[in-house]
This record gives structure tokens, C-alpha cells and sequence, in this order.
């Protein structure tokens, strides 16, 4: 199965090195003329003038790559805003246009989509569909869900979401979710032999008041507190509570190299939820996890690399558990085989090459409680790009790699 997929990635790198991607590395050569510089609104109402006499000097003289990044970089940190730049053909021969874009900070990027929607061969569909609108700095969201790909629980219901604006570089946000669970048999079965682990629930509410602080154009620190309240059914109906300090570091970068027609992207974040006595919790428990994302674009090819690892101290709930195993992570295995109650330890990594449409992956794992023996598990899969190549849908075949006959895996995954 390696080697198989190994030809394939061999026979797509003839296919990606087409014309059009020769041509876009002749595009930055400096032998061509800057034409003229274009400025995004944003922008343009907001550009101090000797900056701006900087890049209006870059109209006339040879193309330099590295020259018009570096004036890409002094924008992002006089205004505070993200800044993207590229690179068109002139109206005249051997002459370019170069486009400065300043994209402002989407300050809810570390949410969970709410859109989305999945297919799981052996786990279902996850559909879900926000929506909302702008009252001045006020924004507000609501949203349905049916989710089966993210946690150890299938839970449906709603949500509603307020963020409201406070000053320049500082958000409230106050979300609100009211689900009902659904839960595998096998989950059912192996929390027989578990009293270490809590039960299963029918319903749960979520009430989470925080406040994102922009630190920079590209890091941002969310910081609040998490109040859920949960039904449990064994053994005897009551509701618990899980309530918890929950705080979380995230950084979002994209650059292109100077020189390149190379594209790079990197999305690290770090969270903590740590549940406590002192807010009326029935859980005490601290979770760590981290999580990051690598992807270099260069024409119709991509490198993705990913990464997550985590660890849960204390007794906590089943929705805090880690589970690998859906059409993100580990592709190819279902999760209730590989642990049907999740783990309170987590490490996986994947790498994936794509060429438009085409890709090829590789993904390792294991979850495990520290009591518990770990052991990881390996998947290689083919994938096919319907839209765009990182966030885009996809179609998935992927294959655990395990002893015994190896049975594929088919899945559907996007998110909006």
C-alpha cells in the first residue's frame, strides 16, 4: 500500500510542473518593470505618508521580490493589520503590477466552525449551518448542528453566539449551546469495565462569557470562563456540572518568501480548560492541548503538515476526552475502534502532498489514559480536492495500515 501510494505522488510531480507554474516563477524575475502599486480601501485611508512615498517609489524600478515583501511587512506593523500582496501581469509587455490586500483581523478564528459538512463511512453525517448578522460593533449568531465527527458523543442542537467590539484591540464574546447526545453502542459497552470514567449524558448547556485580546495583527489571547451542565443517566438521572476557567493562545501567519512564489501559512494555538471547585464544579480536572498547522503553497501544489497533542490531569467528562479517528485525524481508522471512550492522552501528526486535484497522505496516532497501554496506529490515504486546496471539500480514501486484510475507508469533508 506504501508503494502504491508512493508511484502515485512519483507520477503527480510531471503532471503539477506545468507551464503555468513556469510562467509564475518567471513573473517575479527582476528583469521585469513595476508598472504601478495598488492599494485595497482599507488601506489607502489609512497610510502614513512616508510610507506611502516608499511604495509609490517602487513604480519605474525593477521588479524586486524581496523589496516589495519587505514594504509588505512595515504596512502590517504601522496599521496593525494583516497584509497580503501579489503580483499581475502589466498592460504593457514586461511590466507587472504589484497589489497590496489588508485583510482585518477576523477575531473569532479560533472558534469552531458551526458550518460544515462530513461524511464518515462507519460514523454517519455531521452537517451544521450558522448564520449571522452586524449591528454596528455588535455581531449575532445562531446556529444548528448534528455532529458526529468531532467528539466520542453524537450531539444536535443549537447555538447562539454575541461578540461585541471594545475599542481597537479588545472583544466580548458570549456563547450559548443547548445539545441532545446519541451514543455508539460500543461507547456503551466499554464504560462497563471503566468505572474511571465518567457516564453518559442526555442533554448539555453550555454558557461561556470571554474576552479576546489582540495582541498582535497575529496572535490573540481568549480568556473566560466555560459553565456546562449535563444530565447524566446512570445511575440515576441528575445533572452535573463542569464548570471551568478556560483560556487560549493562538497565532496565525501567512507569508511568502522573498524571491519565491512560495505561499506559507502557520496556524499554532495552545488551550487550557482547567475546572475547579471554587465555580460549583462536580469535575476537577486541568486539559492541555496543542495544536498546529503547517502549509506551503507553491502553484497548484501543496505541503500540509498537522499536528495535535494533549493531556487531561484530574477526573473529566467525556465531552473533554481526546478521540482520534474521524475524517480529520487518523483517516482510514473509525474512532470506536480505535478507543470508544476516548483518551485523557493524545499525540498525531499527518503530512499530506497535493497537486491539484489530486493528493496523497500519511497519518499516526494513538489515545490512551496513562493507565492504559498505548499503542499507535498508522493510515495512508488518496484524496481528491473539489474546491480549494487547504479548506476546501474533499473526498477521501483512505487506508488503515494495520495486520490482516486492509479494508478502505471512504469520507467527505468541508468546512465553510
Amino acid at each position: 500500500m506504501k508503494l502504491l501510494l508512493l508511484l502515485v505522488a512519483v507520477a503527480l510531480l510531471p503532471v503539477c510542473a506545468t507551464p503555468t507554474d513556469k510562467v509564475a516563477a518567471e513573473n517575479v524575475n527582476s528583469r521585469y518593470l513595476v508598472e504601478s502599486v495598488e492599494l485595497s480601501k482599507n488601506l489607502e485611508k489609512r497610510m502614513p505618508r512616508g510610507l506611502r512615498e516608499q511604495i509609490d517609489q517602487l513604480v519605474g524600478r525593477n521588479f524586486d521580490p524581496g523589496l516589495v515583501a519587505d514594504l509588505a511587512g512595515k504596512i502590517r506593523s504601522e496599521l496593525h493589520i494583516v497584509v497580503q500582496h501579489r503580483v499581475e501581469k502589466g498592460l504593457q509587455p514586461d511590466h507587472v503590477r504589484v497589489i497590496y490586500e489588508g485583510r482585518e483581523r477576523r477575531w473569532d478564528e479560533d472558534d469552531a466552525k458551526v458550518t460544515k459538512l462530513a461524511y464518515h463511512q462507519k460514523q454517519g453525517w455531521t452537517a451544521g449551518l450558522e448564520l449571522g448578522f452586524d449591528a454596528g460593533k455588535n455581531r449575532f449568531e445562531f446556529g444548528g448542528q448534528s455532529d458526529a465527527d468531532l467528539l466520542i458523543e453524537r450531539y444536535s442542537g443549537f447555538n447562539f453566539g454575541y461578540r461585541r467590539q471594545i475599542g481597537e484591540f479588545v472583544r466580548f464574546r458570549f456563547d450559548f449551546d443547548s445539545f441532545h447526545q446519541q451514543w455508539n453502542p460500543a461507547t456503551e459497552v466499554a464504560l462497563q469495565s471503566r468505572p474511571d470514567v465518567p457516564g453518559i449524558y442526555r442533554e448539555r448547556f453550555r454558557m461561556e462569557p470571554s474576552v479576546v485580546f489582540l495582541i498582535t495583527p497575529n496572535l490573540s489571547l481568549t480568556t473566560g470562563v466555560s459553565i456546562q451542565h449535563f444530565q447524566t443517566q446512570f445511575p440515576a438521572a441528575r445533572f452535573e456540572a463542569a464548570n471551568a476557567v478556560v483560556t487560549t493562545l493562538r497565532h496565525r501567519r501567512r507569508w511568502q518568501s522573498s524571491g519565491s512564489v512560495a505561499g506559507h501559512e502557520l496556524d499554532a494555538g495552545y488551550s487550557l480548560r482547567a475546572a475547579t471547585n471554587l465555580f460549583d464544579s462536580d469535575f476537577v480536572y486541568t486539559r492541555h492541548a496543542v495544536d498546529t498547522s503547517y502549509s506551503m503553497r507553491v502553484g497548484r501544489q501543496m505541503l500540509l503538515l498537522r499536528g495535535l497533542a494533549g493531556t487531561i490531569a484530574g477526573r473529566a467528562p467525556l465531552f473533554e476526552r481526546f478521540a482520534l479517528g474521524d475524517t480529520h485525524t487518523l483517516r482510514g481508522w473509525n474512532k470506536f475502534d480505535v478507543d470508544p471512550l476516548g483518551g485523557s492522552r493524545v499525540a498525531h501528526g499527518s503530512v499530506q502532498y497535493q497537486c491539484r486535484p489530486v493528493g496523497v497522505f500519511y497519518d499516526t496516532g494513538r489515545v490512551w489514559d496513562r493507565s492504559q497501554p498505548a499503542t499507535t496506529k498508522h493510515s495512508v490515504g488518496l484524496t481528491l480536492a473539489l474546491g480549494a486546496l487547504k479548506d476546501g471539500p474533499y473526498l477521501t480514501v483512505a487506508f488503515p495500515l494495520r495486520s490482516g486484510s486492509v479494508v478502505p475507508l471512504f469520507m467527505l469533508a468541508m468546512n465553510f
